[in-house]
């Protein structure tokens, strides 16, 4: 193992050198502190260490705090040799970073105690750090073909298109799937069609620069991320694939077979996708499309209409679903961009509370979203909704200074005209009809004291009835100008109070239930089965 010493004073290093070669440990020797550290920079520095405490350049507790601060591995063990015994100076030394200490002139049987001891950890924290290469190595590479696998994609997908946004970069994706693999595994066992996946496997890796990631995506799918690539490249590297493979022979000394494969393609920039997996699901299409139209062929998403032969034109207008699946994608797209307008705005006018309100709301929203089991599109409805009845409150109530005390009769009927208001403002947007009916009647109450309309029961949209009861628990468990926020007793409670009047019992229940499960708030077992008997009392009473 290698050692390193920094030591100025000529003897002891002398002695130092010859001890340490004697214990057959390889010695890298300096005579001062700022040599010592051009050494410790190097890749192969020593993870041994004698340092002495006090020398020129650096001394022993700089070099250690310095180390310490890299956080290299393997460990670096750092023994500091010095000549001070105090126990405040022992105690500075190992709070600087270093692992043990002895005092000079050493006792030749000590050191070698000491540095056995420091050989160990060195040692064992070398195994630990293989142990945990072999554990990563299974965690992101797929065993059968040693690409990346899709577990570690999905980490790897995230970051580079992260990065292609924040750098107006392109990033393009490859999906490939090897024609009638079942065939293959069928005819020839599969032991022979894994064979096949690794000779693919290995094809790929060689037609890819060093900084593209392949993935085996799944079965007989793969997938290959192209970082600044645009869709031209792209399809430049899939063709040479399809090239390649085509007049590829997979021989075994056993077996023998051809076998092409069909690819989709898409880009960040060509194609717009609003989040990481949009990017996946349109090159998906593309190989869909590429499988329809006779395999061993490369596809983009949604090519230009440029590029399209009146054959591609006319199955594409044909194929109306599909037609309707991405004007629906491009309405959603401008959904989000609105929504995302007008956050900027309340939040470049200073509604730093509204935002943290909503950003509460929608938790809440996502937590009863599950447990109704309702489908995305109506989740991100109440979503959509809440972002925009907390962008509109704002800009009404400043608007009509609405949140003075002491409300005139003119101000409060301004107060309960807001969800009418609201509805109006969200209907300049055509396409938030969901989140316009939620908005308006939000103020609703379960018993049909609420306004605009006194709808009653399940009258009241189950998006209004969800919105009212999140936003209140919200509203009570945050701290607003002219109260503190209420305990979690009394929100429970006051939740119970008033079930079946203001509040849906059952939705009630259904928040408590998850209040309980996710651990929101703290409150009581004995007021929660207080109020859990309250409530369902009340849901009795209203199917009376």
């Amino acid at each position: 193992m290698k050692i390193l010493i920094a030591e100025d004073e000529n003897i002891t290093r002398h002695r130092l050198e010859k001890f340490l070669e004697e214990m057959e440990y390889e010695v890298i020797s300096c005579k001062d502190g700022l040599d010592a550290w051009e050494v410790i920079q190097s890749e192969d520095a020593p993870n041994l260490m004698i340092l002495d405490w006090i020398m020129p350049g650096l001394d022993g507790t700089e070099i250690c705090r310095r180390i310490r601060k890299q956080a290299r591995e393997p460990y670096t063990y750092i023994l500091l040799l010095t000549s001070k015994t105090e126990k405040d100076d022992v105690v500075s030394g190992i709070e600087a970073g270093a692992d043990d200490y002895i005092i000079k002139p050493f006792n030749q049987n000590e050191l070698k105690v000491r540095l056995n001891a420091g050989r160990r950890i060195v040692e064992m924290n070398k195994e630990l750090l293989e142990a945990r290469n072999v554990l990563r190595n299974k965690a992101i590479y797929d065993e059968l073909t040693d690409l990346y696998n899709r577990h570690y994609m999905k980490e790897i997908l995230e970051k580079e298109y992260a990065r292609a946004w924040r750098h107006q970069t392109d990033l393009s994706c490859l999906l490939l799937d090897i024609d009638y693999f079942k065939v293959i595994n069928d005819t020839f066992g599969h032991s022979f069609g894994d064979f096949v996946l690794r000779e693919f496997s290995d094809c790929l890796k060689r037609e890819v620069r060093r900084y593209d990631f392949v993935f085996r995506y799944g079965g007989e799918e793969f997938m290959v991320l192209l970082p600044n690539t645009d869709v031209d490249g792209a399809l430049n590297v899939a063709e040479n694939i399809r090239s390649i493979c085509e007049s590829k022979v997979y021989k075994d000394g056993n077996n023998s077979t051809v076998a092409t494969v069909s690819i989709g393609a898409a880009s960040v920039k060509r194609h717009q996708p609003s989040e990481s997996n949009k990017l996946i699901a349109f090159a998906d299409k593309a190989l869909y499309r590429s499988k329809s139209e006779g395999r061993n062929r490369v596809s983009v998403y949604l090519k230009d209409s440029s590029v399209k032969s009146g054959e591609e034109k006319i199955r594409e207008a044909e194929d109306f679903s599909y037609l309707k699946q991405n004007i629906s994608a491009i309405l959603e797209k401008t959904k989000k961009a609105s929504i995302q307008s007008l956050f900027f705005m309340v939040r470049n006018l200073g509604a730093a509370k509204y935002l943290k309100h909503n950003h509460q709301a929608i938790r809440y929203i996502e937590l009863m979203g599950e447990r109704f089991n309702l489908p995305p599109s109506i989740v991100e409805s109440f979503k959509n909704a809440a972002q925009l009845h907390d962008c509109f409150k704002f800009m009404l109530e400043k608007a009509l200074k609405s949140e003075s005390t002491g409300l005139s009769i003119s101000e409060k009927r301004e107060i309960e005209s807001q969800p009418d208001m609201m509805a109006e403002l969200t209907g300049l947007f055509d396409f938030f009809a969901h989140e316009r009916s939620i908005l308006q009647h939000h103020h609703e109450n379960y018993d049909g004291s609420g306004y605009p309309m006194g709808l009653k029961g399940n009258e009241i949209p189950l998006g209004a009835r969800i919105f009212a009861t999140v936003d209140a628990m919200v509203a009570m468990v945050s701290e607003r100008p002219y109260r503190k926020n209420l305990s979690a007793e009394k929100v429970i409670e006051e939740f119970a109070n008033n079930v079946g009047s203001q509040f849906d019992p059952k939705l009630v229940l259904l928040l408590f239930d998850i209040v309980e499960k996710q651990g929101l708030l703290s409150v009581p077992e004995a007021v929660m089965v207080k109020a859990k008997k309250k409530v369902q009392e009340a849901m009795a009473k209203c199917q009376t």
